[in-house]
């Protein structure tokens, strides 16, 4: 079943379900007042005919021989009810009427209790309806007291047939809005399946959806288009660093390729071929390093790694032990402790590029400093600087300084450390050293 289908049926059978409901209640409550109206009018009427049998004596033997006007308490019943009076036995005393009401064993019961109650219900006298109250008399008997009610059955049936064909009538209401409802709902759910779909056939992630409708709708078409922006931008990311990977790939196997062919010749000196075996050494390492950090960007650290509170200057005086010992360079850390909620393995290998690309373009003679503050860390070099030009791009995977062609290194670096920042919505700064160098400050966000 569609949703548009389960849709239209929730709320045909919601809406038929008060319909009915709603019909049932009116028509119960009409009839009931119609038949309380007769009640009524009976209970009117007996009240004044008991009195008036209370107060006075009848003989046994009086029967249906006066059956007419018999006193002026039962005269104005003749015309439009059937009025009688029995004894505790049942036997008929007086009757105004042109037929006798039956006496059930629950009319005797009446009348041989004074105190019992009375007694409604709904009789059938020669095929016609009678609304029927009997009460005791205080002397012993009973007076009954019966109403046709053909009008009031008639009443209730055109009630009933007119409640049916509006319940019909709205249920079929009920469906048609359920549709139109249904239908407008479940549009835009298969106009972003069939962008869906296209996007799965096709890879053309450049769809973009234009659908309105209601507010929900609407975020719901905003978060699709977003999310097929970010593939499109992810796409275009990984296309182009395959394109860059081997672009600088092909330089180190180029070279590769022609030492190997010159260690072929025979008469290659000794010198030489060291040389050339150290060149090889040297671009094997330069692969492998590649290798590493085209691993780390492509792997999702949010993913692998969860966060965690970590103390920078912590995290900064490892890294430095570290840099120390593989380089013997002289490596400053200064500030004091800053908690913050990061990453720590990925901080770490950003706080070591760093590092390393501060050893690279500083003096052997000068140390490089890192400083930790509150919610920020800095690294600084005595190196050249950065020109203004190169500034904004320094964070782009595998650009290179024209300055710095010549220095080892794959140009991902950098491109790693803006990563980190964007993944913990840090802010990368570049700052200028006046007595030459640069300072690379990550700044982040204060937790609340």
């Amino acid at each position: 079943m569609t949703l548009r289908t389960r849709i239209a049926v929730a709320t045909a059978a919601i809406v038929t379900t008060v319909i009915v409901a709603l019909s049932l209640a009116t028509y119960l409550t009409m009839s009931r007042q119609l038949i309380h109206q007769t009640d009524d009018s009976l209970d009117a009427r007996v009240s004044a005919i008991a009195d008036t049998l209370r107060s006075d004596r009848f003989s046994a033997g009086l029967g249906r021989r006066f059956r007419n006007p018999l006193g002026e308490a039962l005269l104005p019943t003749r015309f439009d009810t059937i009025t009688q009076v029995i004894d505790e036995s049942g036997q008929i005393m007086i009757g105004i009427g042109p037929v006798d009401l039956p006496v059930s064993e629950s009319v005797l019961t009446v009348a041989r209790d004074p105190f019992g109650g009375y007694l409604r219900s709904t009789i059938s006298i020669n095929g016609v309806p009678h609304r029927m109250l009997t009460v005791p008399l205080a002397s012993g008997g009973a007076l009954q007291l019966a109403k046709d009610i053909t009008d009031v059955q008639r009443a209730r049936g055109t009630i009933r047939d007119w409640t049916i064909i509006f319940t019909v009538l709205g249920v079929v209401a009920a469906a048609g809005s359920g549709w139109l409802i249904a239908r407008r709902t479940a549009r835009p759910i298969q106009l972003l399946a069939q962008a869906a779909e296209d996007v799965a056939t096709t890879s053309n992630l450049e769809t973009r959806l234009d659908v309105k409708g209601d507010a929900e709708v609407n975020r719901l078409v905003d978060s699709f288009n977003s999310m097929l922006s970010a593939l499109s931008t992810s796409s275009e990311r990984q296309r182009q660093l395959i394109q860059d990977t081997s672009h600088e790939i092909r330089t180190p196997l180029t070279s590769l390729r022609a030492n190997s062919e010159l260690l072929e010749r025979e008469d290659l000196p000794v010198e030489t071929r060291n040389g050339i075996l150290r060149d090889i050494r040297s671009e094997v390492d330069e692969l492998s390093a590649l290798s590493a950090e085209l691993s780390a960007l492509a792997t999702d650290q949010r993913l692998n790694e969860a966060p965690s509170e970590v103390d920078l200057f912590e995290v900064a005086n490892e890294v430095a032990d570290r840099a120390r010992r593989r380089t013997g360079r002289e490596i400053h850390v200064i500030g004091a402790s800053s908690v913050v909620e990061l990453r720590r393995g990925q901080f770490e290998r950003a706080v070591h590029n760093l590092v390393d690309n501060a050893l690279k373009f500083s003096p052997l003679s000068t140390p490089v400093v890192i400083d930790v503050a509150t919610n920020s860390l800095s690294v600084t070099d005595h190196g050249p600087g950065i020109s203004t030009v190169d500034k904004p791009r320094v964070f782009d995977r595998f650009y290179r300084a024209d300055a710095t062609r010549s220095l080892p290194g794959s140009g991902l670096g950098l491109a790693i450390v803006k990563q980190f920042a964007d993944d913990h919505g840090a802010i990368l700064h570049i700052l200028d050293v006046p007595t030459g160098g640069t300072t690379m400050r990550i700044v982040f966000p204060v937790s609340h």
